[in-house]
């Protein structure tokens, strides 16, 4: 089951479907406590030709080989790859890599300079597609998007 998202960008709108799978996912790795580091992950989905429709269908969740604190993070368990090939094979191509998604300690997120230039990088190896990004807050989740050269928030909203 998703929960459909209407998101308005100064372009164009967009809809965002996210799996309750997902949302239980950001509501159970949010960092709400002194201890908690960074969650992150890919985000796997599909996305309608004009990119004016999304289906966040899952996403990963920091593994093994991962490395996180407080502040920041490093993806660099092969699995994540690993499982955006799996959804795709099994999809026969209509699911695949959306993005990323990551937490931050604070309730109504923005991005860092440190994240803006992680996103530009995603979307110039992933030039064949538009991307979305999630960044979860404490009491908050908000989804960016690539409108020319800037990131910008087209949705927010209660974890």
């Amino acid at each position: 089951m998703y929960v459909a998202v209407e998101c308005i960008s100064e372009s164009k709108k967009h809809i965002v479907y996210v799996s309750r799978a997902v949302l239980d996912t950001w509501r159970t790795l949010k960092q709400d406590k002194k201890q908690s580091t960074e969650a992150f992950g890919v985000l796997i989905g599909g996305q309608n030709q004009s990119a004016s429709q999304f289906w966040i269908e899952d996403c990963t969740q920091p593994l093994a080989k991962d490395d996180s604190t407080r502040t920041s993070f490093v993806m660099q368990d092969p699995r994540h790859q690993q499982s955006v090939d799996k959804h795709f094979e099994e999809s026969k191509g209509t699911s695949g890599y959306l993005g990323t998604w990551h937490s931050h300690p604070e309730q109504i997120p923005s991005p860092s300079h440190v994240d803006l230039k992680d996103w530009h990088s995603c979307c110039a190896r992933n030039s064949d597609r538009n991307l979305i990004f999630v960044i979860v807050g404490i009491s908050h989740f908000c989804i960016y998007h690539r409108t020319g050269t800037e990131f910008k928030r087209i949705y927010k909203d209660l974890l």
